[in-house]
């Protein structure tokens, strides 16, 4: 499940403020959450020593009431020796898009010459008619310049059901389409004619359990 932009922009400002404690205590700093400071309450203040910072953590739009506090704590721990001010800005990951031209033709050809071993178990005669809605989790070129690619897809699956349970199979029974979710390992080459293709299929799992 791919988290959506609008949640995380919901909880942005308590996981800025955990990352912000990991990062302090790791650098041995004593840490306090929602601590008063002045008249106001701090997002998080962190102490070694005599060194003291007052962290106010900013995510999404600044209300004027916001505005005043951070103005407010500021000015207070001007009034403080050894005291430091810092307005963090907690910015949402990027959302990253990857991409391989041709994808969903480059893995039909391939499933179409190499049936997965999980379609082949439940069904004797199958056509690969088509993938779909390859989503690419990870893309990585190796030290000989091949492309490994892992990722989701849907394989869409013509099936022929036989007639008879006892052979020979007789194959002109009903013919049905299913679509099978699949996760998938490869690695991609460019061929002699500067074609990508799949050399090698490292590992394919195709849900079949409906």
């Amino acid at each position: 499940m791919e988290i959506r932009q609008q949640y995380l922009q919901r909880y942005l400002h308590d996981i800025a403020i955990d990352q912000l404690m990991d990062d302090y205590e790791a650098k041995g700093y004593l840490v306090t959450r929602a601590e008063k400071v002045g008249e106001y309450q701090a997002d998080l203040v962190a102490r070694k020593g005599d060194e003291v910072v007052v962290v106010e953590v900013k995510a999404g739009k600044m209300t004027p009431k916001k505005r005043e506090e951070l103005t407010a704590i500021g000015d207070y721990v001007r009034t403080k020796e050894n005291y430091k001010f810092l307005v963090v800005v907690a910015i949402p990951p990027k959302r990253k898009k990857i991409t391989v031209p041709n994808i969903e033709s480059l893995l039909l050809d391939y499933f179409k010459e190499h049936i997965p071993n999980d379609l082949q178990k439940l069904y004797a005669q199958i056509n690969i008619t088509s993938v779909t809605s390859v989503n690419l989790n990870e893309v990585t070129v190796n030290e000989t310049g091949d492309i490994v690619v892992n990722g989701n897809a849907l394989i869409e699956v013509e099936l022929r059901y036989a007639n008879s349970l006892i052979e020979p199979f007789d194959f002109d029974g009903i013919a049905s389409v299913e679509v099978f979710p699949c996760s998938f390992d490869a690695v991609l080459t460019y061929t002699s004619d500067k074609q990508l293709a799949v050399e090698q299929m490292k590992s394919v799992s195709v849900d079949t359990s409906d």
